[in-house]
């Protein structure tokens, strides 16, 4: 997808960035597992892709702490997007590959189109605050 890679989805910092791309990459093998309805797999891809998600939502808390941005309402938007994540899982595992075609494409674009306006609407107050510093500002420099 590479969307993911463009600078409109920046958020002016290289660390941020580059976990967002690792996310990107884990909705890729959930959005190959919907599509092939391996339901095997899906709940492996939909847990790698949680797991990414909470690391990347780590790396944002601490680089906001860092240059001193109130996390609370960024915070809970991570959490609303996970709970989104976890309840489309739950569904689809439910639905064991009798998905519609149609259902299936809500799913991807629900993934991607949810965590892209995370990115460029939820993020526009942190994105703000770190255009102010280096793009390559991070906890040890």
């Amino acid at each position: 997808m590479d969307m993911r890679c463009t600078k409109q989805l920046s958020v002016g910092n290289r660390v941020i960035d580059s976990a967002h791309k690792e996310v990107f990459g884990m909705i890729d093998g959930v959005v190959h597992s919907i599509m092939a309805r391996n339901i095997v797999a899906l709940p492996e891809e939909f847990d790698r892709l949680g797991t990414c998600l909470c690391v990347c939502f780590s790396v944002e808390a601490n680089i906001a702490q860092a240059v001193n941005f109130d996390f609370t309402q960024h915070g809970l938007a991570h959490q609303v997007l996970l709970n989104k994540f976890q309840h489309m899982k739950d569904w689809l595992i439910a639905k064991n590959g009798a998905w519609s075609e149609l259902e299936g494409d809500g799913c991807i674009d629900s993934l991607r189109n949810g965590l892209i306006r995370h990115i460029k609407e939820e993020g526009e107050p942190l994105k703000m605050v770190l255009e102010t510093h280096f793009y390559d500002f991070n906890l040890s420099g």
